[in-house]
C-alpha cells in the first residue's frame, strides 16, 4: 500500500463486516479508553475487554450499528507491561483465550490479532523488539508456525496515536512531554472521532515517509516494522528522542476499516 498522505484519498467503511478481533494491549487504562472509543462509540461493534484485574469478560453491545451485529473486538491486557511478556506468558494469555472460547465460542486461531505497543526503550530491549517485529508480521497467519499476530508499535507511547488525529504536521516531542502537550491542547480520546481517524492514518504516512518509506505490505508488515524501528533508533541516538509515530492505523487498514477512495 502506498503511503497516501491527504484525508481526501481515503475513507471508513462503517458496515465492514471484521468477524472477530482480538486486541492485546500492555497497559490497563489509557489503551482501553482509546480502543473504546474507536470501536465502540466511532465504528459501532460489539466491544468486549477484559484488564488484568478483572475475572471475567465485560460487554458492551448498546451501541452497535445494524449490519455490524456479527463483529466483535475483545481488548485484553498481557501479564505485564513488558514487550517480552508476550511469549513469556504465553500461559497467561492462553489461559483468557481459553475462557473466551467456552463464553463467547471464538476460536483465536481464526481471527485477526493485533499487539499493542509503546517503544518504551527502557522496559523492552532493542534484541527483544527486533525479534518480536521479526516473527509477528500478519494479524492471521505468520510464517513458521509462529502464532497469528501483528505487532504495532508506538513511538514513542501510545499518545502519538493521540496526537496524530489532531495535529496537521509531524511532531517531535521529548517523551517527557508528551501528556502536558497532550493536556495542554485539549487532545482528549473522547474528541475522536471518524474524521480524526482519517487524520492519524494520513500523519502515519507522513511519519513513514520520514523514515523513507514510500509503501508497505499489509500481508508482511515485519519488514516494513523492522526498517521504522531502524530508523527511529537513529532518531534517538542523534536527537536523544524518537519522532512521534503510531502504527495504530495500520490495524485499522489492515481489517478494510479504512480503504483508499
Amino acid at each position: 500500500m502506498e503511503c497516501l498522505d491527504t484525508t481526501k484519498s481515503l475513507k471508513i467503511n462503517f458496515k465492514r463486516n471484521i468477524g472477530s478481533v482480538l486486541i492485546v494491549v500492555e497497559g490497563a487504562s489509557y489503551e482501553f479508553d482509546l480502543l473504546k472509543q474507536i470501536f465502540r462509540k466511532i465504528l459501532h461493534y460489539n466491544y468486549i475487554e477484559k484488564s488484568r484485574n478483572q475475572q471475567n469478560f465485560k460487554n458492551y453491545d448498546e451501541f452497535v450499528m445494524k449490519g455490524n451485529e456479527n463483529s466483535h473486538v475483545i481488548v485484553i491486557n498481557s501479564k505485564n507491561s513488558n514487550l517480552s511478556s508476550i511469549k513469556k506468558d504465553e500461559n497467561y494469555l492462553n489461559e483468557i483465550y481459553k475462557q473466551l472460547y467456552l463464553e463467547y465460542g471464538i476460536d483465536v486461531k481464526n481471527i485477526n490479532i493485533y499487539f499493542i505497543w509503546d517503544r518504551d526503550n527502557e522496559s523492552n530491549p532493542s534484541d527483544v523488539t527486533e525479534d518480536l517485529l521479526s516473527r509477528l508480521g500478519n494479524s492471521i497467519e505468520n510464517k513458521n508456525g509462529e502464532m497469528n499476530g501483528l505487532l504495532l508499535l508506538s513511538y514513542p507511547c501510545i499518545e502519538a496515536f493521540t496526537i496524530s488525529n489532531f495535529d496537521k504536521q509531524t511532531t517531535s516531542l521529548k517523551e517527557k512531554d508528551l501528556k502536558k502537550y497532550v493536556k495542554d491542547n485539549d487532545y482528549n480520546i473522547n474528541k475522536i472521532n471518524r474524521y480524526t481517524l482519517l487524520n492519524a492514518t494520513v500523519m502515519m504516512n507522513k511519519s513513514l515517509l520520514e523514515c523513507g518509506i514510500t509503501e508497505y505490505d499489509l500481508d508482511d508488515f515485519s519488514k516494513t516494522s523492522l526498517k521504522v524501528f531502524s530508523k527511529q533508533e537513529l532518531f534517538l541516538r542523534s536527537k536523544k528522542y524518537y519522532n512521534l509515530l503510531s502504527l495504530i492505523s495500520i490495524m485499522l487498514l489492515d481489517l478494510n476499516i479504512i480503504t483508499i477512495r
